[in-house]
């Protein structure tokens, strides 16, 4: 073997090693371009159900679950399975909030189609705050782990959160 094909070999090797590399590299950047995508998009789901949550204050009549309370409940939770699988808790604990303010505010509506002055003297008003309360702490939970992954995929913007006021 001579020199020149034995430095055209360790040429065509670096090239190799070089497109190897340099792969391994994109596929890191558009999975890491992926990931702030979905933290955006994640974020976005929390912030239109707070939006449904207010919303239910100010309804006259609970309708119960409607397709934008379980598709943003179910965006969040596609997300979070599939792209931050370490949020798993904190998104179980916006779940398990979710299902008690369910069943407060059919409980609240039954009362109030059944007895309408027992339903104003349970304060529900203040009640349905505590629950809006503990839904603000599970929400702002998961944003902050979301910010705080290592990775930047929560560089997006903050959640719009609606006021239950």
């Amino acid at each position: 073997m001579s020199s020149v094909e034995y430095y055209l070999l360790w040429l065509a090797g670096g090239l190799v090693a070089i497109a190897g590399v340099s792969a391994f590299i994109t596929q890191r950047l558009r999975h890491s371009v992926a990931r702030r995508l979905k933290a955006v998009e994640l974020l976005d789901a929390l912030a239109r159900y707070s939006e449904w949550v207010a919303a239910q204050r100010r309804n006259l009549l609970f309708q119960g679950e409607v397709q934008e309370d379980a598709g943003a409940l179910a965006d969040m939770g596609a997300i979070v399975r599939q792209w931050f699988p370490e949020l798993a808790a904190a998104a179980v604990q916006v779940f398990a909030v979710h299902t008690r303010l369910l069943e407060f505010l059919s409980s609240q509506q039954a009362l109030r189609l059944q007895d309408p002055e027992a339903w104003l003297e349970s304060d529900h008003d203040l009640r349905f705050l505590e629950h809006w309360r503990e839904l603000d702490v599970a929400v702002e939970r998961l944003a902050r782990e979301l910010r705080l992954m290592g990775d930047g995929a929560a560089a997006g913007p903050e959640p719009r959160r609606a006021s239950a006021a």
